[in-house]
């Protein structure tokens, strides 16, 4: 750095104060990390502004001047695509959520200084259109035909069970990287969804369970095995249900390896990918109507307008309905469940021990029972308990089968 452009920054006020407005920002304590983070984003951005001798000149004599006048300038360079920390060849796409983040992040260092803030305030954008309610329908008969397919591709298999998963339960990106193993139903026909909505100051709810239909079931059968291989290798317990497919470096200094947990972003771009070499593949096959949304939160949406139009609670678990964790919904009376599985248990051994034949009608209908007990009992409870109380009620290892229990899922049980 020259001498004049060091005495020219070493006059800049706003350079020089702007730190210790950082740290002051920081330093609350209910700012959460992606606050914190997206503060030194924006840090950031400022500096690389001030370092533009006529930015600096305009809007560096004082922290009123910066965060008023040139938080303005600043929006509207970062509009055009200016100031970017890495340089890009993409052009600017308009009103983004980056710009209204930057925004909020200005107003909020203005306010802790003291000044008015001249930070354009972004409309909310519009949301992306979904699908047409027809599509829907058909967009189910066309995942079950990929899921007869029975896809040998990790990326494939894992994105049928995802888009199975999100058109049964209308789960979020966050929610699905957060479902475990032990949060799948015994025979692979429920899973529990803790929710999280957005715009909530609820912080915790208790998982909801709900039924899955029989191409979900598939599709994470044939996904199950695959992910017991990708998580063989991997160091410590494996719970997650949707994975890592390959290595790679990851962010900063944290390894990104094969059989660790998905994480959202991950998830977002793999769904985006896969979805573009379906709709090839299905155009290559003589295929057509694919209207599959290209994002994940559209189709999301799409199934939550669906079910909205729909007989509310098609799909929900009314002993089960999500509730608030801590809250007196919490009397899911699992003991009375688990007095009704023992029964379960007890009347399918006695109707096979007078039958002599698994085929006989008594018997099937308390293995239905049986099976029917098992499942409410891990929607209240968990799979180790539930699998205890079955033992304990003279069920051995080898005929779980008979209480809906799922070898692929006793596996990636055992793992995890």
């Amino acid at each position: 750095m020259s001498t004049n452009e060091s005495t020219a920054e070493d006059r800049c006020t706003a350079l020089v104060e702007l730190p210790g407005l950082v740290k002051k920002v920081l330093a609350d304590p209910e700012i959460s990390q992606g606050v914190a983070a997206q503060v030194h984003w924006v840090e950031g951005t400022l500096y690389r502004a001030l370092q533009q001798d006529d930015f600096r000149s305009r809007y560096g004599n004082s922290l009123r001047d910066l965060l008023g006048p040139g938080a303005t300038a600043l929006c509207r360079m970062t509009e055009a695509g200016e100031l970017r920390a890495k340089e890009l060849k993409t052009p600017p796409k308009g009103v983004t959520a980056s710009l209204r983040r930057r925004s909020s992040i200005l107003r909020r260092l203005a306010e802790a200084a003291g000044v008015p803030s001249g930070a354009i305030s972004y409309p909310k954008a519009g949301l992306k259109p979904t699908m047409p309610s027809w599509a829907s329908s058909e967009l189910h008969h066309r995942v079950a035909e990929e899921v007869e397919r029975r896809p040998a591709a990790p990326g494939k298999a894992r994105f049928l069970a995802v888009v199975g998963l999100v058109l049964d339960t209308r789960a979020r990106t966050g929610e699905l990287c957060a479902i475990r193993i032990t949060d799948l139903a015994p025979g692979l026909d429920g899973v529990k969804i803790t929710r999280n909505p957005q715009a909530d100051t609820v912080t915790t709810y208790a998982p909801e369970a709900m039924r899955l239909s029989s191409t979900t079931q598939a599709a994470l059968a044939q996904w199950l095995p695959i992910r017991q291989h990708l998580v063989a290798d991997l160091e410590g317990s494996a719970d997650a249900l949707l994975v890592v497919l390959r290595s790679n470096r990851g962010q900063g200094d944290a390894p990104y390896l094969q059989g660790m947990p998905l994480r959202p972003k991950g998830l977002i771009g793999s769904y985006r990918t896969h979805v573009q070499e379906l709709k090839e593949e299905a155009t290559r096959r003589g295929g057509s109507g694919w209207e599959l949304p290209e994002g994940l939160e559209q189709l999301r949406r799409a199934v939550e307008e669906q079910q909205r139009a729909a007989t509310p609670g098609a799909l929900r678990v009314p002993a089960a309905t999500p509730k608030k964790a801590g809250a007196a919904g919490q009397e899911a009376r699992p003991a009375q469940a688990f007095g009704e599985l023992v029964t379960s248990v007890e009347a399918y051994v006695a109707a096979r021990a007078d039958a002599g034949d698994e085929t006989a009608p008594r018997v099937l209908r308390a293995r239905a029972s049986l099976r029917e007990a098992t499942w409410t009992a891990w929607a209240r409870s968990d799979h180790a308990t539930t699998l205890l109380v079955l033992r304990q009620a003279g069920l051995d290892h080898d005929n779980l089968a008979a209480a809906g229990y799922d070898e692929r899922l006793l596996a990636a049980l055992e793992r995890a």
